[in-house]
């Protein structure tokens, strides 16, 4: 599978996908980056790419569903959720990623409150990270691994807690 940037959807005048089949298949978190081959649209992006801030599968799991969980608050489409349950699905019990989506819709909604904005959040299957998302997987990376006095309290701490509650122990190899 291919993807290429189309600069007619980046400025929202392309069409969205409408059919599941449509979207990325489940897996998108495991799947090979793709290089970019034009400058990211986003103007939140920084130079780091997912694998340097995600130690492990679990922590790129995470971050795929927090991105479709704000595309969906962003856009007001059930697909986008549809697709962050697919995502946790491919590789979690049912029930574990229910939690799981829960857990990040959450955190990103603690992110949004403490900032007083929405979050910038890259498309699920983008090799770039945004400040946002960096701070996200810092979070829930900081937790996975027992250093939770390095990291927020209250709502935003709380929420990260229950993500890599979920998500167990970083695996740093």
């Amino acid at each position: 599978m291919t993807l290429r940037f189309d600069p007619a959807l980046a400025r929202g005048d392309g069409p969205v996908p409408a059919r599941r089949a449509d979207l990325l298949p489940a897996g998108a978190a495991d799947a090979a980056e793709i290089a970019c081959d034009a400058p990211c649209p986003r103007a939140r992006a920084e130079a780091r790419l997912v694998g340097e801030i995600c130690a492990d599968a679990p922590a790129r799991l995470a971050l795929a569903v927090a991105r479709y969980v704000a595309a969906a608050r962003a856009t007001g489409e059930t697909d986008c959720i549809e697709a962050a349950f697919a995502e946790a699905e491919a590789t979690l019990p049912a029930e574990e990623a229910s939690l799981l989506v829960g857990a990040l819709a959450g955190l990103v909604r603690a992110l949004e409150a403490e900032s007083g904005r929405a979050l910038s959040m890259l498309p699920a299957s983008c090799c770039r990270a945004s400040a946002d998302e960096t701070r996200l997987a810092g979070l829930v990376s900081a937790h996975r691994a027992g250093r939770a006095a390095d990291v927020a309290q209250g709502r935003v701490g709380r929420t990260a807690r229950s993500v890599a509650a979920l998500l167990g122990p970083e695996i740093v190899g």
